[in-house]
C-alpha cells in the first residue's frame, strides 16, 4: 500500500510534536521561539490530516527522497528531543522536518 508509508512517516512526526509540545514551550525563552513552535505543531497536524486525502506516488525519485528526508529529520529531532539542551537548535530541526512534510503533501495528489 504505497500511501501507508508517506501517511505513517507524517504522523510519526506529528504524533512526536503532540507528545512533546509542553516540554518544547516550556523550554522555549521568547515568545518568537514559542511561535515558532506553535507553527511548526500546527503545519505538522495540518499536513497528518491533508496526508489522508492525498495518494503519493512513492515510487517517484522526488517523493523517496523527501522520505529519505524525513526520515532522517525525524531521527535527529528524537536526538534532540533526548537531552533538550539547545532549544533554538532543536527548532530549527523541527522546523526543517515539517516543511519536508509540507513539500511532500504538495506532490501528494488528491483522492
Amino acid at each position: 500500500m504505497p500511501q501507508e508509508n508517506t501517511f505513517d512517516d507524517l504522523q510519526r512526526l506529528y504524533f512526536m510534536l503532540d507528545i512533546n509540545f509542553n516540554r518544547l514551550f516550556a523550554k522555549c525563552e521568547t515568545d518568537k521561539q514559542r511561535d515558532q513552535l506553535r507553527a511548526a505543531y500546527v503545519n505538522a497536524r495540518d499536513n497528518f490530516w491533508e496526508s489522508r486525502k492525498r495518494v503519493f506516488q512513492e515510487n517517484d525519485p522526488i517523493v523517496k527522497s523527501l522520505i529519505d528526508d524525513l526520515k532522517a529529520a525525524q531521527k535527529q529531532t528524537e536526538r534532540f528531543l533526548k537531552n533538550l539542551k539547545d532549544i533554538v537548535e532543536t527548532l530549527k530541526v523541527i522546523t526543517a522536518a515539517v516543511n519536508i512534510g509540507s513539500s511532500l503533501i504538495t506532490l501528494g495528489s488528491s483522492l
